[in-house]
């Protein structure tokens, strides 16, 4: 009995003192080797029309450095599947099919761009994005703000678990602001567990949204290799419900 108390006790010290060190968390990635991501994304819109629409994309993400704290992304989608559900209108659309539809053709020739194109944009090894070229790729197809999905922003001085800190974006396709507050919540077997709730805002600082989620970060790379968020956003009467789940695929 009283070798089990005491491995209990030193386990629960070894915890707490865990707990309690500071780490600093940095994004190092593996330089010039390609990751793959699988994204699914669900999308529920209710209003005055009602939209369902499943999406599953894949992307190659690779990263090069700049300068010692500033890191080149380089992202290009290899894959798109999308089923859609407007109540009289429904359509699926898969890149790697020929189009036979219509309405296939027509998904094929609005989300070709997204296939065809390769996205580009700079990021600090604190995760925040500066610089976002995806050329000849609509608004309507991609929002910048879903970069986010892919990384947690870490803060610029050490942290515990428990610690939060926060980072502000602009949602340009929405024209709203979100707060994002990060907490480090746990070491696991995969890696640093980070939480997250967003306040959404609008011009007038009225909130109309919040996304609620968690990334699971690799401790060596910095990189995120799960993450799920789910993000309610309600506007002129209609609300937009999305899921997002991201990981990486080995």
């Amino acid at each position: 009995m009283k070798k089990i108390l005491s491995t209990l006790l030193f386990t629960s010290l070894a915890l707490a003192t865990f707990a309690q060190q500071k780490i600093t968390l940095k994004l190092a990635p593996e330089l010039n080797k390609p990751i793959k991501y699988e994204v699914i994304n669900k999308m529920d819109i209710e209003g005055p029309q009602t939209v369902i629409m499943d999406m599953i994309m894949h992307m190659n993400m690779t990263y090069t450095k700049v300068q010692d704290s500033l890191f080149n992304a380089t992202g290009k989608y290899t894959y798109a599947k999308i089923d859609l559900d407007a109540g009289m209108m429904v359509a699926s659309y898969d890149s790697s099919k020929e189009p036979t539809t219509e309405m296939e053709k027509a998904f094929a020739t609005q989300f070709s761009p997204l296939l065809d194109n390769t996205l580009t944009y700079t990021m600090n090894d604190l995760g925040q994005i500066k610089e976002v070229d995806f050329p000849n790729v609509s608004e309507q197809i991609f929002d910048k703000s879903s970069l986010s999905s892919f990384g947690a922003t870490f803060p610029s001085h050490p942290v515990a678990i428990g610690d939060s800190w926060t980072a502000t974006t602009k949602l340009e396709q929405m024209n709203l602001d979100s707060k994002s507050t990060f907490t480090l919540k746990e070491k696991t077997a995969e890696g640093y567990k980070i939480e997250l709730a967003v306040n959404i805002t609008d011009e007038g600082g009225n909130s109309v949204g919040k996304s609620d989620g968690h990334f699971i970060i690799d401790p060596k790379t910095g990189v995120a290799t799960t993450s799920t968020t789910v993000t309610t956003i309600s506007l002129q009467g209609t609300s937009i419900k999305t899921t997002t789940d991201v990981k990486l695929v080995y």
